[in-house]
């Protein structure tokens, strides 16, 4: 099974290729009229244009969810409708000039032309503070019914994953390091990236079942079926390995809130053998938060299909070290990517 271009899927052939920022960009920016759109109908640029104030100052005014207004209005600010001065968001002069009704230059009714599925679910977010999914279905449960829409999924994320994947199998030293528990991890292109680098390893990928099948096929195709063992199953639920040289998060920790990752984290600590280190890797916005109009885009897209936030480094750091994680560090790797290895205490 190759892909048109006649690569196998798992490759790491293309590990010195340029990296993903340009599919990142045009990809996150299909949240940037939902954001605007949004924005508008819920009274925001009125509100702060009247008085300028923090997100949770706002969403409690209005009764907005917290989370999902900060998560709007870092996007606004990436975007270059808002700026920010001691926590408080203003209007920019643009926003200014065509956001707010009754101007003459207002934008209002040209952004409701645009108005799609896609505001309706930026919207819902913002209001209701829960995740809008696939047209307002859970997308896990939805994987479960239905494994056409699972595989596609999985399929997805390994178009997602694969060069990050070989860049970081490029870099990370896994010397010594003889099994890997990849937690979530799809159809396993991380662990194969990371077994074809390192010929010593073995990965045990653990995903929902509904993967397994396609999992198979391209571990099977890929000659690594005898070192990438698959275990099917709920992380949430079901027990994992023990003993783990390293435990990989791979873009999967910013799918959930605080409170479930801090459960899987918990889990991993009980995975990792004495001396174990822990791997987190996945875009990692700057500590400004609103710098990167497609970090700020991911974070939408993250709240608006699984309720998850993608954190800065100071708010990882908080949940490691909640989790019993006190040691960190944390390396660029590749495009908006960075990873995170952290030591449990003794």
């Amino acid at each position: 099974m190759t892909g048109r271009g006649g690569t196998p899927p798992g490759s790491d052939a293309d590990a010195t290729a340029p990296d993903d920022r340009l599919l990142m960009d045009t990809y996150m920016s299909q949240y940037r009229l939902p954001a605007l759109a949004a924005a508008d109908r819920l009274g925001i640029f009125t509100a702060l244009a009247d008085e300028p104030a923090p997100a949770e100052d706002l969403a409690r005014s209005r009764g907005l969810d917290a989370h999902g207004t900060t998560t709007l209005l870092s996007l606004l600010t990436a975007l270059g409708f808002l700026t920010v001065h001691g926590r408080e968001h203003h209007l920019t002069p643009a926003a200014r000039a065509f956001l707010l009704p009754g101007t003459a230059r207002y934008w209002g009714p040209m952004l409701g032309l645009g108005w799609d599925e896609r505001c309706t679910a930026v919207r819902h977010v913002v209001t209701n503070g829960t995740p809008h999914g696939y047209r307002g279905k859970d997308i896990w449960r939805t994987h479960g019914r239905s494994p056409r829409q699972g595989e596609l999924f999985a399929r997805a994320m390994h178009a997602h994953s694969a060069a990050p994947a070989a860049a970081l199998a490029d870099r990370l030293d896994l010397s010594g390091c003889a099994y890997l528990l990849d937690v979530a991890g799809g159809i396993g292109t991380f662990s194969m990236a990371l077994a074809r680098r390192n010929p010593g390893l073995g990965a045990t990928v653990m995903d929902l079942p509904v993967v397994a099948a396609t999992a198979s096929r391209v571990l099977a195709d890929a000659g690594l079926a005898d070192r990438v063992v698959l275990r099917p199953g709920d992380m949430f639920a079901d027990t994992w390995p023990a003993g783990q040289d390293r435990v990989l998060f791979a873009d999967v920790l910013s799918d959930w809130d605080d409170e479930r990752s801090l459960a899987l984290l918990a889990r991993a600590r009980g995975a990792l053998a004495p001396g174990g280190r822990l791997l987190i890797h996945q875009v990692m916005p700057d500590d400004s938060r609103h710098l990167s109009p497609t970090a700020a885009g991911y974070s939408m897209a993250l709240a608006v299909m699984t309720g998850g936030r993608l954190r800065a480094l100071p708010e990882l750091a908080a949940l490691l070290h909640e989790a019993g994680f006190p040691r960190y560090g944390t390396t660029p790797t590749y495009g908006h990517y960075a990873l995170v290895t952290a030591r449990p205490d003794q």
